[in-house]
C-alpha cells in the first residue's frame, strides 16, 4: 500500500514502514472549540474557531543498512515532516496536512540488525475533509 507524505512514500516496504496497528487518521469533529478573541474596540469580541484541525497518529519504523544510512533515511523523512503545509495520500484519499512535528522519542532497536532500526509515531494535524 503506497502512503505518501509530500513526495516521499512512507510505506515503501524496504526503508519506510507504516505499522498499521495503531494508525489513527482521525474522525471529523462535529463541534468546534470557540475561543473569544478580544479586539481593541471597547466591549467588542469575536469568536475564533480553533478546533477545526484533526489529529492523525501514524506509528512508523525506519530501517537502514548502517547508522549513517538510518540517519540519512530519517533526515529524508524530516524534510517532509518539517514542511509548513503538505499532503498525505493514503490509498485514494488525500489529506491536507497543516501542521506536523518530529516525534519526541525515537526508539532504536539495539538487537535487530545491529540497531539500524528506529520506531516512532508521527503526529500530523489535518484539515477536515
Amino acid at each position: 500500500m503506497a502512503i505518501t507524505l509530500g513526495s516521499l512514500n512512507i510505506n515503501n516496504g524496504s526503508t519506510y514502514f507504516v505499522l498499521n496497528k495503531g494508525v489513527n487518521l482521525g474522525t471529523n469533529q462535529t463541534t468546534f472549540d470557540e475561543v473569544p478573541n478580544y479586539s481593541g474596540a471597547a466591549n467588542a469580541q469575536t469568536n475564533v474557531q480553533r478546533g477545526h484541525l484533526i489529529k492523525m497518529t501514524i506509528p512508523m519504523m525506519v530501517k537502514g543498512t548502517s547508522v549513517s544510512n538510518l540517519l540519512s533515511n530519517l533526515n529524508s523523512l524530516w524534510t517532509e515532516v518539517d514542511k509548513a503545509t503538505n499532503t498525505l495520500t493514503w490509498d485514494s484519499e488525500s489529506f491536507t496536512i497543516v501542521y506536523s512535528s518530529r516525534p519526541e522519542t525515537i526508539e532504536r532497536d539495539e538487537f535487530f540488525q545491529l540497531g539500524f532500526q528506529a520506531r516512532f509515531t508521527l503526529e500530523l494535524m489535518r484539515e477536515p475533509t
